[in-house]
């Protein structure tokens, strides 16, 4: 379908499907979760009745109550609609089929209930809507006297005996742990549609919005991550604020798949700060110089936000080719001069165009005069920027570790960049858009561990890893595997995992080695 055709009441597109059935459903409607991911690609849900019953089956209850197999009423659900030849499809009675059969015989909506009590018990729509309430509001008084009118209203119907009046009656009990209003399912369902719509054809808009409202999220951090890292995936780079790209907001860059982070966003960059360099007019043509002289400086941008601009590459233009731990190191030597001092560098660079703060500093002492004491000291802090205190090179850890501590996720580089990672063959991206199959190697950080015991109380882990290409969260480490690894395997170390990409479970990785990177 052409995305410029849209039609809000057209519900048909495939591709839309397709991305809902992969559990590509971060930022889609009721289904970001893990659970709705898991799922979204277990049900298959290709139109917005069976969308609906999905949103509804996800809910807690649903996945905590227990058909007799064992299994949850979801998993029974999924089974049943792939036509899983040990769960056929069944009713409680063949009254049920028109009532029961768009939710493969599994009781979802409270609405089911009251067509059942309607259909059976000859309810009218008052004593229907009583048993609604009785499920919705879980009033236990309330069932009970529900339940002596249906069992007597289903012996005059005479539809069904009263053992199978007994047995649908306790099933539609034991729904009142998850049964779903059906007006409201549909609404998510349709609501979950438009926004799986948008997120295929309308990518960039669609995370840049979305970005935007992770302000003020109670974990704002891991969901702006959680977006940057799908937004990775689904090829389209988000890039730190830089000269030429200083916004309050996430800015889409029209001429190609990149958004520009906000400054709003900046942890310790406050509103009054985004106030100032949005204001300021094309810069993306200004030196480092240009930079602590005419804005740094003019603006009073406060020391805080200034060092985390920085941190981030804020005052890089648009080769990226300035140095921010150099740039960092000359911040700190200006906040050692004077207001006086500082003012005299500005005159002289904006005059005469100065290189650095080393040769700032050296026009200024000849510029102004500066008492014999004072002078030792400035004569000290050029010396310590011509011959730095230690290292000044951006390493990739280093700009990465940055980047998480400001922006919550590293977007120029990822920890493991600066390592050597000539074993690792492919990247989380590969494994999570599942362009690979057979024995794989990433050379990942670990980003989080959920230890669990199997059946037989053996220990084995899940873990969430990350590369620059983005985040992988469901590498499987099985016991034998675990007790071997299990020192290396500490959240926020770098390791390369090797191991194999089933074709059953594509989008994950069973890991069989650990090394440390």
């Amino acid at each position: 379908m052409d995305s410029s055709t849209f039609n809000i009441n057209n519900f048909d597109d495939p591709e839309v499907w397709d991305l809902i059935c992969a559990g590509d459903t971060k930022g889609v409607f009721q289904l970001e979760s893990n659970l709705g991911k898991k799922w979204a690609k277990e049900s298959q849900p290709r139109n917005i009745k069976e969308l609906a019953a999905l949103i509804s089956l996800i809910r807690p209850g649903t996945l905590l109550a227990k058909h007799k197999s064992g299994k949850n009423m979801t998993e029974v659900y999924c089974l049943r609609k792939s036509g899983a030849p040990d769960f056929p499809v069944e009713y409680d009675h063949e009254s049920l089929e028109p009532i029961l059969k768009e939710t493969y015989g599994v009781l979802v909506y409270q609405e089911q209930s009251m067509q059942i009590a309607q259909k059976l018990a000859g309810f009218d729509l008052k004593e229907a809507d009583a048993l609604r309430k009785a499920i919705g509001k879980k009033k236990a008084d309330l069932m009970e006297k529900v339940k002596k009118s249906f069992l007597k209203g289903a012996a005059d119907k005479g539809i069904v005996t009263n053992k199978v009046a007994e047995e649908i009656f306790a099933n539609i009990e034991k729904s009142n742990r998850y049964a779903f209003n059906k007006s409201h399912a549909v609404a998510y369902a349709i609501n979950a549609y438009w926004a799986a719509y948008c997120k295929h054809h309308r990518r960039k808009k669609f995370y840049k919005v979305w970005l935007d409202g992770s302000k003020g999220k109670p974990k704002e951090d891991v969901e702006k991550k959680q977006l940057i890292m799908d937004a990775r995936r689904a090829e389209i780079d988000v890039y730190p604020p830089r000269l030429g790209h200083l916004y309050s907001n996430f800015t889409i860059d029209e001429s190609r798949d990149v958004i520009y982070y906000g400054l709003n966003y900046i942890k310790l960059v406050g509103k009054k700060e985004c106030e100032k360099l949005e204001s300021l007019e094309d810069v993306s043509g200004y030196t480092w110089m240009d930079c602590l002289c005419n804005i740094v400086h003019k603006l009073r941008i406060n020391k805080r936000s200034a060092i985390a601009l920085i941190s981030v590459g804020a005052f890089n233009g648009k080769n990226n080719r300035e140095c921010r731990q150099q740039m960092l190191y000359e911040f700190d030597s200006w906040k050692q001069l004077t207001a006086r001092e500082q003012e005299a560098i500005v005159e002289a660079h904006n005059e005469n165009g100065l290189k650095n703060l080393s040769e700032a500093i050296e026009v200024m002492t000849k510029k102004i005069n500066v008492k014999a004491k004072r002078y030792e000291t400035v004569i000290d802090i050029k010396k310590s920027l011509d011959n730095p205190f230690y290292n000044l090179d951006d390493e990739s850890s280093v700009i990465a570790m940055a980047e998480e501590k400001y922006l919550s996720c590293g977007l120029t580089c990822s920890k493991v960049d600066s390592s050597s990672l000539n074993m690792a063959v492919n990247m989380c991206k590969d494994i999570v858009n599942e362009t690979i199959i057979g024995k794989a190697s990433i050379g990942v950080e670990i980003e989080r561990i959920k230890v669990i015991k199997t059946k037989k109380g053996d220990e084995m882990a899940f873990l969430t890893v990350e590369d620059s290409s983005g985040s992988l969260d469901s590498a499987v480490v099985f016991p034998e595997t675990w007790e071997k690894h299990k020192n290396l395997l500490i959240e926020t170390n770098t390791v390369l995992l090797t191991g194999e990409v089933q074709r059953r479970d594509r989008g994950s990785l069973i890991v069989n080695e650990v090394k440390q990177i």
